[in-house]
Parts: structure tokens; sequence; C-alpha cells
């Protein structure tokens, strides 16, 4: 799966890792899309993270117009607690207020922390899945023909692990520790 999927939890669980990693005593775990080369491990945001007991910290960063068609965090109006709202979830009716930078001020580096103790009671929780909302791409089979057969592309955001989470928080980091590489020119 591209970077930043949410295959990568059950994933954990299924091969075992999850168990192998607290069983050795690990109890927090720094995960990041493997294209961002801004993400390294950071013993201070460890130290904050640790030290707030959340069970899920996501960092985020200051929204500018370039980063209005990702996704953003917000605020739910059932629960009050975080989610990640993504391009792919918006109505094209709601898409000019989704890309509001004046209402959405972060948007999620896909630098997350994880209380693997936490993880784990919420797999329990759930009878062994995250309830992770599923988004809908339209794609084509061959990206760079567009007249290639149309397929759709079901995915889960990593990130969106957050909404399941109570307690969960987000940490406004500097752009630097967000240094995304998409294409060879990057």
């Amino acid at each position: 799966c591209p970077p930043g999927h949410g295959d990568l939890y059950p994933a954990m669980v299924g091969s075992g890792t999850l168990d192998k990693l607290l069983k050795k005593g690990f109890k927090y775990m720094f995960v990041s899309n493997s294209d961002n080369l801004g993400a390294t491990m950071d013993l201070k945001i460890l130290s904050y993270f640790a030290q707030s007991k959340a069970p899920f910290m996501m960092e985020v960063a200051t929204r500018t117009d370039a980063d209005k068609k990702g996704g953003h965090l917000a605020k739910s109006k059932a629960t009050g607690g975080l989610l990640l709202r993504e391009s792919a979830q918006c109505p094209e009716a709601d898409e000019k207020a989704f890309q509001d930078t004046s209402k959405y001020k972060f948007f999620n580096t896909n630098n997350l922390w994880v209380d693997l103790v936490a993880l784990k009671d919420q797999f329990k929780k759930h009878q062994g899945a995250l309830p992770l909302p599923v988004m809908k791409n339209s794609k084509t089979v061959d990206p760079r023909d567009k007249a290639s057969t149309k397929v759709l592309q079901l995915e889960t955001a990593m990130g969106a692990a957050i909404q399941c989470f109570d307690g969960a928080t987000a940490l406004v980091i500097p752009r630097s520790r967000f240094a995304p590489v998409k294409t060879t020119n990057d």
C-alpha cells in the first residue's frame, strides 16, 4: 500500500508484530510516511507524548494555500474528539469550505505517535479491527492514461485512527518535520 494507508494497523495485528513489540517491552510507536524525509525520531516529542499519557498523537502543521487539498484536522460534532478529514471524503459541494485554511488551520503530516497498549485495547474493543472510515477514490488502471480502465480504490488513512482514541491529541510542529518527496524532481 502507498504510504499513509490505514492497513498499517491490521497488518501489525495479523503479522503478530504488535504482540511481539509489546512482549519485548515496547510501549510507544512512531510511524510516518516513507516519503517524508523530515520525519525523524525526536526524543523531545517522545518525552512530551509519554508525559501527556495520550493514547495517540498526530503531528500537525499550519495549513497554507499549498496544503488546502490535503487532509485536515477537525473536531467531531458528535463526540468533541479529534478526527481527520481527507479530500476524498468531501462532497464536491463542500470543497470550498473543506479548503478554507482559516477555518481548518492544521493538516496531518502523518507523523504519528501511538501508545501500543492503547492500540491493542482498541483492537480488543472493536473485535480485531479499528473502525476507520473507508474512502473511495476514482482512479484509472494506468494513472498516466486517463483513457485507461476506470477503477475504484478503497482505502483508509492511518491518521484517521485519531478518532478511535479518547484523549487523542495533536502537536503543532514546524514545517521542517514535514519534507515530502513525491516526485524524482523533489
